[in-house]
């Protein structure tokens, strides 16, 4: 009976092995599929990649002297790349079977946004009449039930660098209730620009998995006194990931349209913030800030920052961990400068993780 495998082709020259037979791989060659040794299927892939087209045909080996059927069928992402291929083998009478959903996205840095396929949103029950050619990583975030490795998928598609990769998996809420697993391959465009991205829904042979207990806990225990956590990259003040609900009063969704999250005014006393926790001169500082509201009016919060470390890892060097709470008065200031609040007095469970 014939095979499926899954081929990320996420950049020129790349072809990696990353699913078989419903098994993942880790990002092998592809070379070991061939079925015989003057059947070579780097180039039949490239070709697919190139043509953008379907591959269907009969090969024979004439040092086996047998044949096989093989198809080839080309993911294209929202920029008409090829971001994998779904390659069956098996015997020349023989029909492929059902192929697994796939697709492809391009998460872009500069506007913040990620353009996307039809397959994309249909993986995740989106009906096409609903559909949009660009999503908020706010809307995808808002999907995600938990992430693995979600420093190092933060990192990519935040700072891309040449070369970046990552084999991932993510829980994702379907539209129908349900969970879904999908086995996520990312790679760096090669301008820097963004970071290509196939999707893999692996539910059926992997189950999906779940938030820690830790962080569930947070989830709870903070609500009530309505504290927001969230993931903030200072450098550019954007909310990368809120932990637990998003703060129903801030509008972060569609920076893009919007603007920013944080006042531009504000920005530099979140980047000293920063820097002296990156320099340890203060375990967390609390500041100040105006957030973008969710009736387009300035919003004063605190917002209480400390480095955003896992176990056994060290900070992150971007990203920090941010505890925010709605202000209903001015904080006293420091002669005459920008508002603070006490670090000393303002303290929470921060073990999330």
């Amino acid at each position: 009976m014939g095979t499926w495998h899954l081929i990320e082709t996420l950049a020129e020259g790349t072809a990696t092995l990353v699913a078989s037979g419903g098994q993942p791989k880790d990002l092998t060659s592809i070379r070991r599929l061939s079925p015989a040794p003057d059947i070579l299927l780097e180039p039949l892939v490239a070709h697919v990649r190139q043509s953008r087209a379907l591959f269907d045909e009969v090969l024979t080996s004439t040092k086996k002297r047998q044949s096989w059927r093989i198809h080839a069928w080309p993911i294209i992402g929202p920029f008409r790349d090829v971001h994998g291929i779904h390659l069956w083998i098996g015997d020349p009478d023989e029909e492929p079977t059902k192929r697994r959903l796939t697709s492809g996205v391009a998460w872009m840095v500069k506007e913040m946004l990620i353009y996307q396929t039809w397959e994309s949103g249909a993986m995740s029950g989106t009906r096409l009449e609903d559909w949009l050619p660009t999503a908020t990583p706010a809307d995808y975030i808002d999907r995600a039930i938990h992430f693995e490795q979600e420093t190092d998928f933060l990192n990519l598609v935040l700072n891309p660098q040449p070369g970046g990769v990552l084999s991932t998996w993510f829980s994702v809420r379907h539209d129908q209730g349900h969970a879904m697993q999908w086995q996520v391959v990312l790679r760096s465009m090669e301008n820097g620009s963004g970071v290509r991205v196939l999707y893999h829904d692996m539910s059926d042979t992997r189950p999906p998995s779940a938030p820690s207990l830790a962080a569930l806990g947070l989830r709870d225990g903070l609500l009530g006194a309505e504290v927001y956590v969230a993931l903030l990259e200072a450098r550019r003040g954007i909310i990368a990931m809120w932990i637990g609900r998003p703060a129903p009063w801030v509008e972060w969704q569609y920076a893009h349209v919007t603007g920013p999250v944080i006042c531009p005014d504000d920005l530099s006393c979140l980047h000293e913030a920063a820097r002296r926790i990156e320099t340890r001169e203060a375990p967390e500082v609390t500041e100040l800030v105006r957030l973008h509201g969710d009736h387009g009016a300035w919003v004063k919060a605190t917002v209480t920052l400390r480095p955003f470390q896992l176990p056994d890892r060290p900070p992150h060097a971007d990203l920090l961990l941010a505890q925010i709470a709605r202000a209903d008065g001015p904080a006293p200031t420091e002669q005459g400068g920008h508002p603070r609040v006490s670090t000393r007095e303002t303290r929470h469970d921060w073990e999330i993780f």
